[in-house]
């Protein structure tokens, strides 16, 4: 390879170079293109190539030739390797590898047979079609970056590409030769600037556009936040607030000019005082819980906070961020909820749940003080005659007023409850065995059978009052409300206005429930204990969507006893194991029987005791009495009351995870009579929740009880619980209930519980 014009050469050394240079630090950039580095390579073949040309006197012609013309061929290849790379595809590197070998052997047999110029121009042949093919790589990268430069990149890559294919012609005329070398090395020097420029330009529009998603994506998380439902603010390291949203200003009152800068806890202060929260933000920890805060306007509210430490650069809390739900609705809900569960809704004074409560602790300090207790239980005679008379209305008016006398008499007293619909209960200390007790009795019954004003009538009402003394009567609150219940009664029927003491001769009930107890232990075994079966109607299409078993006793003497009478019992004196392990096993066979006599397929609810929810095997008897009936997972459900479960919330929560597993319905049986709440309700695994009969007797008529199934119908929807209503007697009830959005219902109105083959006839029809 001859060329006459050196510093033409010595020109085309230095422009590759510069080009080499720029390749290099381009390639370095994100967002380059992805082959520059095999364009790089390429390029540095080119300046060793010229290299060699520079010292072809030294080394030879045709040496110089062969080793020349092979980097011109491996700067091809590269460049090959490099536009395959550019389109997006992995380039075949054994074949390209091949093709640069096959060619450096055909240069070393061929040159010094037909000399260097014919292998340049081979060579120059094979690149300058190699650098075509970069131009159309370059042109569709020019459609993906419009704007970035990529079309003159491709120009000329193809002008440099069309001068390598003419340049057999140009090398033939002594006098084009030094003018072709110029022009293909400003080619060279201006494809590498504006290779350089295009990158360059991508990159700054990738970052630009990056920059601009960026910034969208910062403005839609800001308006996300803006408009989140709950209160966000930011605090510094100090805590005062530096910025919050629109949520904040309508919990608080606070606007964002008047509360920036100020510090939250003084800003927000309420009654609570988090000890664990001050500890979380001094050591830097997220914080959750509850807090009751102060509005602006001095009023309370209580929110679910959650505060989230952000750190800075140097790994230190730099700001906090503050998200708060207002809870306030939720928790008067479950607060109001749990007072009507506890409390009267006429008058509220505690109810028989939590007087026996208040008596148990009641009886615990006096055993501890040695001291004397009296129970009082005070009964209006006749009183549904008024409610006759006077209406619904009138006889609430009553009630509230013979409250009103009771509170003054006994003034003084720590506890009053209604106990029943015309009962009251009272507890009093009484030191002088029966004295106190007694002057209280009389009084009340002073202050109750007065005249009462009730629309400018003299209204006169009845009352008699049981008396049972602790320790003499009981040693325990169950006892000592029965056994003035049981004086309660005997002195409405002995002294009308007047009151009795409990004695031993009273006892006569205490007998026949010995001897039912005694009976009770053999009824199993005798095959005394039947189950009948009462229907769950949905509410919508009054379908029968499935059947409570509620077991019977037919005893030999006294006939049918319902499970009120004999439950009780079973649970004191341990036989309810046994009968409620028989009770399972019977809905199992039954509900089996059911199905293979091909009737309509729904669930048969069983009742679970306390007692039975402290059995660690629970879940293992569930699965084998199942098992032995053939029975399919879903086709019996389990109910259990509030206090079942919370006696030990998390065993039960433990044996309830098992039975759900099993594909069993839960059920809580009498809800809002107990003592739990939603919030550790939601905890176990239930899917239904039973509004007690309590809470339905009067929810036609009484809008207190129709709030209250109203406010457990919303509360469980929101919890995605159904919910049953029990004791549904009355079309009014009925329709009540459906306008309040219950699901099921079961009672009177359908039918009773009723022995099987009833319940199958049922069943066939479907519904009612």
């Amino acid at each position: 390879m001859v060329l006459s014009a050196p510093g033409a050469v010595h020109g085309a050394l230095v422009g590759t170079a510069v080009l080499v240079v720029a390749m290099m630090a381009v390639g370095r950039a994100s967002g380059a293109p992805r082959g520059l580095a095999l364009f790089a390579g390429a390029f540095a073949l080119h300046v060793l190539r010229y290299a060699l040309v520079l010292l072809q006197d030294q080394v030879g012609p045709v040496l110089t030739a062969i080793v020349a013309e092979s980097a011109h061929a491996g700067a091809g290849v590269l460049m090959l390797a490099a536009t395959v790379v550019e389109m997006r595809r992995a380039p075949p590197r054994r074949v390209l590898w091949a093709l640069w070998v096959g060619m450096t052997v055909a240069l070393a047999a061929l040159v010094p047979v037909l000399g260097g110029e014919t292998a340049v121009a081979a060579v120059t042949m094979f690149v300058g079609a190699v650098l075509l093919a970069a131009a159309s790589a370059f042109l569709r990268r020019a459609k993906r970056a419009p704007g970035a430069g990529y079309h003159l990149v491709a120009v000329l890559f193809a002008l440099w590409g069309v001068l390598k294919l003419v340049w057999p012609l140009l090398s033939l005329n002594e006098w084009l030769r030094p003018g072709g070398v110029l022009v293909s090395e400003v080619v060279v020097i201006c494809l590498g600037v504006a290779l350089l420029l295009a990158s360059d330009r991508e990159r700054r529009m990738a970052e630009l556009a990056s920059r601009r998603r960026a910034e969208a994506l910062l403005r839609l998380q800001g308006e996300a936040i803006e408009a989140a439902a709950n209160a966000i603010f930011i605090t510094d390291r100090a805590g005062r607030i530096e910025w919050c949203n629109a949520a904040f200003t309508r919990l608080s009152g606070w606007t964002a000019a008047e509360a920036r800068r100020r510090p939250a806890r003084r800003l927000l202060a309420g009654q609570d005082r988090d000890r664990r929260l001050l500890e979380a933000v001094e050591q830097g920890r997220m914080w959750r819980g509850e807090l009751s805060l102060r509005r602006k306007d001095g009023t309370l509210y209580i929110v679910d906070q959650t505060v989230t430490p952000i750190l800075g650069d140097k790994g230190r809390v730099a700001h906090y961020v503050v998200v708060q739900e207002d809870v306030t609705e939720r928790r008067q809900a479950e607060e109001r909820i749990r007072f009507l569960s506890n409390h009267d809704a006429l008058t509220a004074l505690p109810n028989r749940l939590l007087f026996r409560e208040h008596l148990q602790r009641a009886v615990s300090r006096a055993r501890s003080e040695r001291a004397g207790l009296g129970v009082l239980f005070l009964d209006l005679d006749d009183f549904s005659h008024y409610n006759d008379v006077l209406g619904h209305d009138g006889g609430d008016r009553l009630l509230l007023l013979v409250v009103e006398r009771l509170m003054s008499a006994g003034r003084g007293i720590d506890t009053i409850a209604r106990v029943g619909g015309d009962e009251f209960a009272l507890v009093v200390e009484d030191h002088s065995g029966g004295e106190a007790a007694a002057d209280l009795a009389q009084a009340l019954l002073e202050a109750v059978t007065r005249p009462f004003d009730i629309d400018g009538n003299d209204v006169q009402v009845g009352a008699s009052v049981g008396i049972a003394m602790f320790p003499m009567d009981g040693g325990d609150a169950e006892t000592l409300m029965k056994n003035a219940d049981v004086a309660m009664y005997r002195a409405i029927h002995e002294v009308p206005n007047g009151y009795r003491f409990f004695t031993a001769t009273m006892d006569s009930e205490l007998t026949a429930r010995r001897r039912l107890e005694g009976d009770l232990r053999r009824a199993a075994g005798r095959g005394e204990l039947v189950l009948h079966y009462q229907p769950i109607v949905a509410v919508k299409d009054r379908r029968i969507v499935g059947f409570e078993a509620l077991v019977r006793w037919n005893h030999p003497t006294d006939g049918m006893i319902p499970p009120g009478q004999f439950i009780p019992l079973a649970e004191e004196n341990g036989m309810i194991g046994p009968i409620g392990e028989w009770v399972l096993a019977e809905a199992c066979r039954q509900a089996r029987s059911w199905i293979d006599d091909g009737l309509p397929v729904v669930p048969i609810a069983v009742n679970l005791s306390a007692v039975q929810m402290r059995r660690h095997d629970l879940a293992l008897l569930v699965r084998r009495l199942m098992t032995e009936a053939r029975l399919p997972p879903g086709r019996l459900e389990l109910e259990l009351t509030e206090t079942a479960m919370m006696e030990d919330a998390v065993a039960a929560s433990r044996v309830l995870a098992d039975i759900k597993a099993m594909g069993m319905e839960l059920a809580v049986d009498d809800f809002g009579t107990g003592y739990s709440s939603l919030g550790r309700l939601k905890r176990f695994p239930v899917c239904k929740l039973k509004i007690d009969r309590s809470f339905v007797a009067d929810v036609a008529e009484n809008d207190s009880d129709r709030a209250i199934a109203r406010a457990i119908i919303s509360l469980a929807h929101a919890l995605e619980l159904k919910v049953v209503a029990e004791g549904v007697e009355t079309e009014a009830q009925f329709q009540t209930l459906a306008a309040e959005q219950c699901d099921c219902v079961q009672g009177f109105l359908f039918s009773p519980a009723v022995p099987a083959p009833q319940a199958a006839d049922m069943l066939r029809k479907g519904g009612f």
